[in-house]
C-alpha cells in the first residue's frame, strides 16, 4: 500500500504541486462508481494533504441535482453527459467500465443467456427478480427496462420483479430473497455467494463511468487533480479489485 501511494505521489506530483493543501473538493456521484471511488479517494487524501467529500445517488438523480444547481467540483457519472454538459469545465474522462450481467447463487446452475430465446426462458422460469428502478436512471435498470421490452416479456418479467435503488441487488439472492439479480460486473462482484451470468449477446453493454470538473469548482485545481490521480498507472490496479476494468 504505501509503495501504491508513493507511485501516485510521484506520478501527480507536477499536478498536485499547484494544488491548495487542505483544499476539500465535493464530489456528487453515481453510486456504482463508488467502489473504485471509496478505495482510491482514501488514497488521494493521504498522498495529498486534501480532503474528498463524496454524495451518492442513482445517475438519474444525480443529473437533477447538476441541472438544479447544486454546488459541486467533480461528478462521476455513467451516461446521459449531453443534458448536464453546460456545467462541465471539461470532456468527461473515462475511469472504468464494467459489464451488464445477472447474478444467481454460486451453487445453482448456471442459466443459459447464449441467446435472446434461451434468455427470455430464463427470465420467465425465474420465480423471482431484483434489478434497479430505472426511473431513478440507474443505469442498470434503465438498459435491463429496455432489453426485456425488446424481447417481448417485460409485463411477464415486472411481475415478479422488485424494483430497488442504492443497493448491491445481489444481496436479495445471496440471502435466497431473490433467484436472480441484475446489475453490473462490479457490483456483483462484491457480493459473496454469487455468480456473474452475462447478458446474450445483443444485449451485452460494457458501462463506463467517467469523471468531470464542475465549470463552477470552488476547488479547480484539486478537482484536476483528483481525475488525474484516477487516471494515472498506479490505480489501475485498485480499479480492477472492485471488479472495473480501468478506462
Amino acid at each position: 500500500m504505501h509503495k501504491l501511494l508513493l507511485a501516485f505521489a510521484v506520478g501527480l506530483l507536477v499536478a498536485t504541486a499547484v494544488a491548495a493543501d487542505g483544499a476539500e473538493i465535493k464530489i456528487i456521484s453515481a453510486k456504482a462508481a463508488g467502489l473504485f471511488l471509496g478505495e482510491l479517494a482514501p488514497q488521494f487524501e493521504r498522498a495529498t494533504g486534501n480532503k474528498v467529500s463524496i454524495s451518492y445517488d442513482e445517475a438519474g438523480i444525480v443529473r437533477r441535482r447538476i441541472l438544479g444547481g447544486e454546488d459541486f467540483d467533480v461528478t462521476f457519472l455513467p451516461a446521459g453527459w449531453e443534458e448536464v454538459r453546460k456545467a462541465l469545465a471539461n470532456d468527461p474522462v473515462a475511469i472504468g467500465h464494467s459489464d451488464l450481467g445477472m447474478a444467481v447463487l454460486s451453487t445453482a446452475p448456471k442459466p443459459d443467456t447464449s441467446t435472446n430465446d434461451a434468455t427470455k426462458r430464463t427470465l420467465l422460469a425465474a420465480k423471482s427478480i431484483v434489478y434497479t428502478d430505472p426511473k431513478t436512471g440507474g443505469i442498470a435498470g434503465v438498459l435491463f427496462a429496455r432489453m426485456i421490452e425488446r424481447l417481448g416479456i417485460a409485463d411477464e418479467v415486472n411481475k415478479k420483479s422488485k424494483l430497488v435503488a442504492g443497493q448491491l441487488n445481489a444481496t436479495f439472492v445471496a440471502k435466497g430473497e431473490a433467484e436472480l439479480a441484475v446489475q453490473l460486473s462490479s457490483e456483483i462482484h462484491e457480493v459473496p455467494g454469487v455468480q456473474f451470468v452475462p447478458m446474450p449477446p445483443e444485449f451485452r453493454a460494457s458501462v463506463t463511468f467517467s469523471g468531470a470538473v464542475a465549470t463552477a469548482a470552488k476547488e479547480p485545481v484539486t478537482a484536476k487533480a483528483f481525475l488525474e490521480f484516477l487516471t494515472a498507472p498506479g490505480a489501475a490496479s485498485a480499479i480492477r479489485s472492485k471488479g472495473f476494468e480501468p478506462g
